[in-house]
């Protein structure tokens, strides 16, 4: 396997777990990769830890309702039905409870699952410590597959090393700026916050044998994401703070849109402010709220949250109008809303919390068409022999552009395209 991200930690331990020998290579384990990075909030319909019913029929049909027909049904089914089957799978493995901080955009049912800390990086830390436990995978750290071999008979990395099926997990393209502006211009201008070394080779080398792929353009975007960086990292503060009751304001102090559309598809508005940048800005409730959020805490340990008393403070502090400032926070929750939102939650009331913020690239969505066990498939739907994948390789859920991404689907189609892709292999 070829990669250890969500999609190649759990597709080597589903092939262990049927008995088979998984040699699991890894590029640079020290480099964070984009489940380390992400909220590690996994999407699953139908799982012991829902109170309220919901099934992967609902699941499905909340997908449709934003990605239209662009998805596959076989891809569709296989995730829907996956993601829980998948953590079914993990549970005697990962201590997972369901999310319940809030409800989502684009999720009519709360479905979203994660570990304690409801953080991507201990998800993978627990992943990467069930890998080391099994006596079936052995694990290497610091080999780069570079080629698959003739009939996909192994993968050249440090020399052949001969496999009786491969599943790539590499990721997608975000770390590959000329296949982003090529595939998904609308987020060239976007940072890239997901792992740098998903630059998009093993989409490469299954062009080579034929693959199809599908929803190129598609692309999470992330909203509230630091335009600085602190040291070298970038700090990110989630997507709960709209929920929240948070708003954001441009460079003239005034709003631009309903912030509690989806997290992505308000990523190009936030991207076509004046310089690309806003300010986010949200009350005590919703910060003592946010740090549920194990970005959110990390945002505020590294300084990126600036805590200010009143309205002329929070003008100071950003650079904005105090009166055109003012105007609009006396503005907030009044309904009909200008930009038709719709919810405000907690109220914006003094003291503030803000952060400066920009639209990032997470991941890219699009990717090989594959088949409900993960099989990569050429355009006229047969299988190429021995090749699997999963995760950013693969094509997502999300349908076209940034709008039909909805939070957990990501890891959602990682997980239940990694299990079922490891079993088949």
């Amino acid at each position: 396997m070829a990669g250890a991200g969500a999609a190649g930690l759990v597709a080597a331990l589903a092939a262990a777990d049927r008995g088979r020998r998984v040699l699991l290579l890894e590029r640079d384990a020290a480099t964070p990769s984009t489940l380390a990075l992400s909220g590690g909030l996994i999407a699953a319909a139908g799982t012991r830890w829902q109170e309220e019913p919901d099934s992967p029929a609902l699941f499905a049909a909340d997908i449709r309702a934003k990605s239209g027909d662009a998805v596959d049904p076989l891809l569709l089914e296989a995730v829907t039905h996956g993601a829980a089957e998948a953590l079914a799978f993990l549970d005697p493995i990962l201590p997972l409870h369901l999310h319940t901080g809030l409800r989502w955009p684009g999720h009519s049912a709360m479905r979203l699952h994660a570990t304690p800390a409801e953080s991507g990086a201990e998800l993978q830390a627990l992943l990467r410590q069930a890998v080391a436990r099994h006596p079936g995978i052995a694990f290497r750290d610091g080999v780069a597959v570079t080629a698959l071999l003739p009939g996909v008979a192994g993968v050249e990395a440090d020399g052949r090393i001969e496999a009786g099926a491969v599943i790539l997990a590499t990721g997608g393209f975000g770390g590959a700026p000329d296949l982003v502006a090529r595939f998904c211009p609308e987020a060239a201008a976007a940072v890239h916050v997901g792992g740098t070394l998903s630059d998009g080779a093993a989409l490469r080398w299954a062009e080579a044998l034929g693959a199809e792929f599908r929803c190129l353009d598609s692309w999470q975007g992330q909203p509230h994401v630091s335009p600085h960086l602190v040291g070298r990292e970038r700090p990110r503060f989630g997507g709960a703070l709209p929920a929240l009751g948070a708003i954001l304001v441009n460079r003239l102090g005034r709003r631009f849109v309903a912030e509690d559309m989806g997290p992505s598809e308000l990523t190009p508005h936030l991207l076509a402010q004046p310089g690309g940048t806003a300010v986010e800005i949200w009350g005590e409730a919703a910060h003592r709220a946010a740090l549920a959020g194990g970005p959110f805490r990390h945002a505020v340990a590294c300084g990126a949250v600036a805590a200010c008393a009143d309205v002329p403070a929070l003008a100071a502090r950003f650079a904005l109008p105090p009166a055109a400032l003012a105007e609009t926070l006396a503005a907030m929750g009044r309904q009909p809303d200008g930009f038709g939102r719709q919810s405000w939650g907690h109220p914006l009331v003094p003291p503030f919390y803000a952060a400066e913020v920009t639209g990032a690239l997470a991941h890219t969505q699009g990717g090989v068409r594959v088949d409900g066990a993960g099989r990569v498939l050429r355009p006229d739907a047969t299988a190429i022999p021995r090749l699997f994948a999963a995760g950013g390789v693969a094509c997502g859920v999300s349908g076209h552009g940034a709008a039909g991404y909805v939070p957990g689907n990501g890891l959602a189609q990682s997980f239940a395209l990694g299990v079922r892709a490891g079993r088949a292999a």
